[in-house]
């Protein structure tokens, strides 16, 4: 087992280093997008947001975030090429392989996020606004004394929600065999989440000051779950099979 986890972080390395024209692009993207927010031509939306996680959100996160990794995560999922047979002996080690692959994408993803809006609102601070009052160096309203929010939380939630979907992207396709359908799906539950559960926005404006702890614990059993499901499906998978679609 150790010997496994070396080898699949090793193996992961490696298709980041395979894939990294596209993970360029679209990071990059996504730090254009965000960095329009902040220029002078968007000054409308500043008044929108006061904090690093309100900007962030600022980009809805069903129509900008989510779609950007499904994005990034399809294009680095090419598990029929001969390379990925040859790294794994079982079906089982192949779908640990997509599943922690998910979750280092969702951390990249997740850090990057971070780091370009907190060089975002440090723009707006020290460059485009200087005069705003009330704010420190990235931003942010200085916090009251009942204020007790906590932007680690958001990031440990924005990951973990970022990898579920992911996960979920992944199983479904390893279940229909067909990466459109999986996209559009897992896209489509999480546009209708805002008419139905409001799960996400519970998640991010509201579980902290509820529930943090069991919020955590319910996202960690359901990635479980999920990377469970991704190796019961991939030991029923034929990867000898030369088609695009996992």
């Amino acid at each position: 087992m150790k010997m496994f986890c070396k080898q699949s972080v090793f193996f992961i390395w490696q298709d980041v280093t395979l894939h990294r024209t596209v993970i360029k692009t679209v990071l990059g993207v996504i730090a254009l997008l965000m960095f329009a927010a902040v220029l002078p031509w968007g000054s409308i939306t500043i008044g929108k947001w006061h904090s690093l996680k309100e900007f962030i959100l600022l980009y809805r996160y069903e129509f900008f975030h989510l779609p950007a990794f499904l994005f990034l995560l399809g294009s680095m999922l090419r598990t029929n090429t001969w390379m990925i047979l040859r790294r794994y002996r079982t079906r089982g080690q192949i779908g640990m392989h997509k599943a922690l692959l998910v979750l280092a994408l969702a951390v990249c993803m997740s850090l990057w996020v971070v780091a370009v809006g907190g060089l975002c609102t440090t723009l707006v601070k020290y460059i485009i606004y200087p005069n705003i009052k009330n704010v420190h160096a990235a931003f942010l309203y200085v916090p009251h004394r009942g204020d007790k929010s906590s932007f680690l939380y958001f990031l440990i939630t924005y990951f973990l929600l970022t990898a579920i979907f992911g996960l979920m992207f992944v199983w479904l396709t390893d279940f229909w065999a067909n990466r459109f359908f999986s996209v559009v799906t897992v896209i489509t539950l999480a546009i209708l989440d805002m008419f139905t559960f409001k799960m996400i926005p519970y998640v991010f404006y509201i579980s902290e000051r509820v529930s943090p702890v069991w919020t955590i614990l319910v996202f960690v059993l359901m990635m479980l779950l999920l990377i469970h499901m991704i190796r019961f499906s991939s030991n029923n998978k034929n990867y000898y099979v030369q088609d695009d679609l996992l």
